[in-house]
C-alpha cells in the first residue's frame, strides 16, 4: 500500500507505510499492551488534573478590607515612633456627632460658673484674683501635673502672652518652645509653650517642668488661659490636657452644647 509523504509532497512505498502506521502492524497482544499503557497514561493526569483543579477551588480568597461605621476604608494602625512619643489622636466623635471625652477625664461644672473637662479624681483649689473669676488649679493625686484656669485683662490672647512671656524668661532654666497664634481657632487664640526648672507658685522641686500656656477669647467675648504643668518628658500628656479643657471649656453665666466633631 502506498503512503502519501506530505513533508516530501510525494507518494511513499509500503515500508514508509509502516513508518507511519506502526500500530496496525503490531500482532494483538502488543496492541492489547499499548492500549493499557496508554489507559494508565491518561488515568494518571487525569488523577493530577482533578486533584489541582479541587485545591484551587478550595483556596480561601484574601479578607476584604476593614470599614468604618460610615462604610469607609479603615487606615492602617501605626505604631509609636522611635522617640517613645505617640501620635496625637483625634477627638472620639459620637453617633449624635458630639465628642465623647477622652478615657480617664470627666465633665466638671466649676464653683466659678464655668464648664472643663479634667481627669478623673483631680483636686481642685481656688485663689483670689485682681481681674474675673478666681484663679482655679486641679492637681493630679500625686501632684506632678496641674491644669490652672484664669481670665485674662489684656484685650488680645497673643498681647497677653507676650507680656506673660517677658516675665516667664526670668525663671531658670527657662527655654522657649514657642510662642504662636492659633490660625485654626474659631476665635483669636494663641499659645506659649516653654520649659523652665522654676515655675510660680510651686515648690522648688529641681527637675524641669514643661508647661503649656493656652489663652483664647470664649464664646462670651472675654479671654482665658488654660495653662498645662508637668514634668519634662516624651509624653503628650501636657498637650492632652489643654486640648481636652479648650474643647470643653464654657464660660461662666453662658449656656453651650456639647462639644462636636
Amino acid at each position: 500500500m502506498r503512503v502519501y509523504d506530505r513533508e516530501r509532497q510525494e507518494w511513499a512505498g509500503g515500508r514508509r507505510e509502516r513508518l507511519y502506521h506502526p500500530d496496525q502492524y503490531l500482532d494483538l497482544p502488543r496492541q492489547r499492551r499499548v492500549l493499557e499503557r496508554t489507559g494508565v497514561v491518561l488515568a494518571v493526569v487525569g488523577v493530577c488534573f482533578g486533584v489541582w483543579a479541587f485545591a484551587w477551588k478550595d483556596e480561601p480568597e484574601p479578607p476584604p478590607p476593614a470599614t468604618t461605621s460610615q462604610g469607609e476604608s479603615a487606615p492602617a494602625e501605626t505604631g509609636s515612633d522611635p522617640g517613645g512619643t505617640f501620635p496625637q489622636e483625634s477627638p472620639t466623635v459620637t453617633d449624635s456627632g458630639s465628642v465623647a471625652l477622652p478615657d480617664g477625664y470627666e465633665e466638671v461644672p466649676d464653683d466659678e460658673g464655668f464648664r472643663v473637662a479634667v481627669p478623673t479624681g483631680w483636686s481642685r483649689e481656688s485663689s483670689a484674683s485682681r481681674f474675673g473669676i478666681d484663679i482655679v488649679n486641679y492637681r493630679s493625686s500625686d501632684g506632678s501635673r496641674r491644669l490652672q484656669i484664669f481670665q485674662v485683662m489684656e484685650d488680645s490672647p497673643y498681647g497677653s502672652l507676650e507680656v506673660a512671656q517677658v516675665e516667664s524668661a526670668k525663671l531658670d532654666g527657662y527655654e522657649l518652645i514657642g510662642l504662636t497664634q492659633i490660625s485654626s481657632s474659631p476665635y483669636a487664640a494663641a499659645e506659649h509653650e516653654y520649659r523652665a526648672s522654676e515655675i510660680a507658685g510651686e515648690s522648688d522641686t529641681g527637675s524641669v517642668r514643661h508647661v503649656i500656656d493656652h489663652r483664647f477669647e470664649a464664646s462670651d467675648g472675654n479671654r482665658y488661659a488654660l495653662v498645662a504643668y508637668g514634668p519634662d518628658n516624651a509624653d503628650e500628656t501636657e498637650r492632652e490636657l489643654v486640648d481636652t479643657a479648650v474643647t470643653w471649656f464654657c464660660p461662666p453665666d453662658t449656656t453651650c452644647e456639647p462639644p462636636t466633631g
